[in-house]
């Protein structure tokens, strides 16, 4: 029989609630999730983007994309609006969202840091590299 300890899903769903934990203790004061606060640095990356650019840039699942942009509009953190072509919608932060990533910047710098600090930095590039090269799997 296999090894199922050294399964890849497995292991990486571990390391991911994880890390998400660890960052989402530093969202959770200011009434949003680490993936809330990812999409919002993911607008303020791209720019405006209409929603099916947004998941493709990142990796996310449009329906999940879709679900966040839905809750961050209703805090008021995003704006929508029709695209001008097709039946989507181009997203944009608002100021009170441009001020929560402003805000919680420097928490989730401290969080890198202390993942960085745990993994060693060598540790953590290597990581980084191996994880992005897995997102191309």
């Amino acid at each position: 029989m296999d090894d199922f300890s050294r399964c890849m899903v497995s292991n990486t769903r571990m390391a991911a609630r994880a890390i998400t934990r660890r960052y989402d203790a530093y969202t959770r004061p200011f009434g949003i999730t680490s993936t809330q606060y990812s999409v919002l640095g993911l607008i303020v990356a791209s720019g405006e983007r209409n929603v099916s650019e947004l998941a493709e840039q990142r990796g996310f699942e449009r329906t999940t994309l879709t679900r966040n942009l839905d809750r961050l509009e209703k805090m008021g953190l995003i704006a929508s609006r029709p695209a001008e072509h097709g039946n989507g919608r181009i997203c944009s932060l608002t100021a009170k969202g441009r001020d929560l990533v402003n805000e919680l910047l420097p928490l989730w710098r401290k969080a890198q840091a202390e993942i960085r600090a745990e993994l060693g930095a060598d540790g953590f590039e290597d990581t980084l590299m191996k994880l992005q090269r897995l997102a191309t799997i």
